[in-house]
């Protein structure tokens, strides 16, 4: 089968996707240089609108994991300069008619990919990263252009099984046209070079990924500074590593030499070392959907502490691969950094689970390429 994947986003689920599916499938891909926070691509190093992934120096390392002669990078322009967004559509939808793929994927409702959208919508598979918008991000545009999307493309996928009954319920969908699949390890996260030693006289906790509202920092500080106040322990830390504006004063908490906190966008190198680094990664999310930080912290084999919200309890297996608390509970998320820490044996426990469920068995991207092909049965 001849497949296209649209997306806005280069790296994280979606190279990890393209392996799976091009082992028995013919795969192009077409990603957007935009904004470097979300794919990792400088878009200013791009000479040409579209060029070969075989062309851009930052995916070399990855031609033995996709193919760069199939892969194509779009040198992006915003949504609100309208025409040059739509001129670029068209470009890239020539490319797209002499492919002429059996089937596409597009992950995202932006103007980068509208033409093809238009003229190819009964071919593809709009792939739904948030059924619903988070907490603080629920902006007009963002509604405007997922309406029409939504409209256009009938055959639709989300990466969690938790929301999908709300998601057909809330959009009065036929229930044969929504599939569900997940998101696997973030195994790109290896071609990047790791410091080879942790440091094994502290238990590290880790928060990384955009900083919003919606991520609920402040509860994990506030168990954290708990922790801290019964001085019992001494080699214990936190960093807090993303980019973003936080909703609360973060000043209070900077006096405290065992945090860390690194306000600033995370190259794809020193996100793998903080990883590697850590003992125990924290999502205290207060919404949901599903997350790439826990795919990524699976990569390196690391437990999760994660909130009971959207589709985290799917991807954070209750005391097997993780620990699963209430939202907005920092009783709780210390309770489970402090389970953890003093049960050695339960960490490397998770740690050998993620191993056996998501490098080979029943959650592995092999797993979730097949879901993917199941539902073109009803493309094609």
């Amino acid at each position: 089968m001849k497949i296209a994947f649209l997306s806005i986003f280069a790296l994280d689920a979606n190279m990890s996707l393209i392996h799976a599916l091009r082992k028995k499938n013919d795969v192009y891909f077409f990603t957007e240089a935009l904004y470097e926070i979300n794919n990792f691509l400088d878009k200013k190093k791009l000479t040409k609108t579209i060029s070969k992934g075989t062309e851009v120096d930052q995916l070399k390392r990855f031609q033995d994991f996709i193919d760069l002669d199939k892969t194509f990078v779009i040198k992006g322009t915003r949504n609100s300069n309208v025409i040059k967004k739509l001129y670029i559509s068209y470009q890239i939808h020539q490319y797209l008619k002499e492919i002429n793929p059996d089937v596409i994927i597009i992950d995202n409702s932006m103007l980068t990919y509208f033409v093809s959208t238009l003229a190819f919508r009964k071919k593809m598979l709009l792939l739904v990263h948030d059924p619903f918008l988070h907490s603080g991000e629920d902006f007009f545009i963002d509604r405007y252009l997922r309406k029409i999307h939504f409209s256009l493309i009938r055959q639709k996928m989300l990466l969690n099984e938790n929301q999908k009954n709300e998601f057909i319920s809330y959009y009065k969908y036929n229930p044969n046209d929504i599939h569900t699949s997940f998101l696997s390890v973030y195994d790109f996260l290896n071609y990047f070079k790791t410091n080879e030693s942790v440091d094994s006289g502290n238990f590290n906790i880790l928060f990384f990924g955009r900083i919003s509202p919606y991520k609920g920092i402040k509860f994990l500080l506030e168990a954290f500074v708990d922790i801290l106040s019964t001085k019992k322990y001494t080699d214990i830390t936190l960093t807090i590593a993303g980019s973003g504006d936080f909703d609360f004063d973060i000043e209070p908490y900077k006096k405290y030499p065992e945090i860390k906190i690194i306000n600033e966008f995370i190259i794809p190198e020193n996100l793998a070392n903080f990883i590697f680094n850590s003992s125990v990664v924290v999502c205290p999310y207060i919404d949901a959907t599903q997350s790439g930080v826990v795919m990524s912290a699976y990569a390196f084999k690391k437990p999760v502490i994660a909130t009971n919200v959207g589709g985290l309890p799917e991807m954070v297996k209750d005391q097997l691969t993780g620990i699963i608390i209430e939202s907005k509970n920092s009783e709780a998320i210390r309770n489970a950094i402090l389970k953890l820490y003093n049960n050695s044996y339960l960490l490397e426990a998770m740690s050998q689970n993620i191993e056996k469920l998501y490098f080979s068995g029943e959650k592995s991207w092999t797993s979730s390429a097949n879901r993917f092909i199941e539902a073109f049965e009803n493309i094609k």
